[in-house]
Parts: C-alpha cells; structure tokens; sequence
C-alpha cells in the first residue's frame, strides 16, 4: 500500500515501510490523529498577586509572552501485515523503537515536527483476516508526552 509510505516518518524512519505502522482512524475520513497533534496545548498561568483587601488579582500592565505546558498526545495506529506472524513481529519490533527515547514526528503533508516520548498504550484492537486483500490488522492508542510544546526542533 504505496499510498501509507512517507505520510509519518519518526526519528528519520517512514514507519510504515519499517513497521507497516500507520496512523490509523476509526471511519473514513476521519481527522482524529492530526486533530491531537494541531491542539493547541494550554497556555501556562501569568504570575498574578492577590491581596485579600482588594477583589481579583493583580497583573502587570503588559503581559509576557505566552508559553505552553506540556501536554499528552493520544495517537491511533494500525499495523498491516500478511500473517498474523508477521503482525506479531512487526508489533513488538514497533513498541520496542517507540521505547528507545527521544521520537521526532515528522509529517510532511502538514510540515511539521514534534519532540516527544512514549508515555503508556491507551488501548489494543486486534481485527484478523481484515476483508481487504486478506490481510492482518490490529490497531492502537498510544499516548505520548510533549514537554516543550513548540520548541524548535534542530534535526
């Protein structure tokens, strides 16, 4: 399936010639997974002062630049494969690389890139013989951990 190559690289890796991962969506059409990635994530507090005399808070006449927190990115992902060996094997090959540190996504449709480390598996589905071409497929929340949302990455 040529037309999942290069949609995700990861560290440099088009996962799905590596893998045959993919980001995976539940109905056709479906914007789930970009949807995580382009959330905006929650601005961090301004400093403010409260005084118990006065109502509200004080802040400075010109606020400082906004900054982010870190935020946690949920993202799906299907695996193809002929046999259910050949899944199984492409599987845990695919959890093992997402455990290794540091993960650059990289997603050239969008041209963006983001710095983040794999958190937890949210869920699993396994869906075998798949009706297309008969094939196996089983797909996968993953959740991922962005530090320091918007932070230039330097490849």
């Amino acid at each position: 399936m040529e037309i999942l190559e290069s949609l995700l690289t990861i560290n440099g890796k088009d996962i799905y010639k590596e893998y045959r991962a993919f980001l995976a969506e539940d109905k056709s059409g479906g914007h789930d997974n970009y949807n995580a990635l382009l959330q905006v994530p929650a601005m961090k507090a301004y400093t403010a002062v409260t005084f118990r005399e006065q109502n509200g808070e004080n802040l400075p006449a010109s606020l400082p630049a906004p900054h982010y927190e870190a935020r946690d990115v949920t993202l799906q992902f299907g695996i193809l494969a002929d046999t259910p060996a050949e899944w199984y094997t492409h599987y845990i090959a695919f959890i093992d690389f997402l455990k290794s540190g540091w993960l650059v996504f990289a997603l050239p449709e969008l041209g963006t890139q983001y710095r983040m480390y794999f958190k937890s598996a949210a869920s699993h589905d396994m869906s075998s013989p798949l009706t297309v071409e008969d094939k196996v497929y089983g797909k996968m929340k993953l959740k991922f951990r962005e530090p320091n949302p918007y932070q230039s990455i330097d490849l």
